[in-house]
């Protein structure tokens, strides 16, 4: 997840959830190369093979949690599909 703001304090604070997700926090507080490739301001939300979920300007933690929940649902290495049959 990359964030290219000001004030990322919300984001910030919620790592620790992120974390938990599988998503690392990338913050970007002054413009710079990934404010030029991604915009300003901007969120972003890519799995590790850089499908992109999310880009808007803003959105709330709890969004950004929807879509990382998503990813790991969609997951073949840990989503549902690695859980197994439920039944043996």
């Amino acid at each position: 997840m990359i964030v290219c703001l000001d004030d990322p304090s919300d984001y910030e604070t919620a790592r620790p959830q992120l974390a938990r997700l599988n998503a690392e926090l990338v913050v970007e507080r002054t413009p710079g190369p990934l404010s030029r490739a991604l915009g300003r301001p901007s969120i972003t939300v890519a799995d590790r093979f850089g499908s992109v979920g999310l880009s808007k300007a803003t959105a709330s933690v709890e969004q950004i949690r929807r879509e990382l929940e998503g990813f790991e649902l969609a997951c073949p290495e840990c989503g549902p599909q690695a859980w197994g049959d439920p039944g043996s």
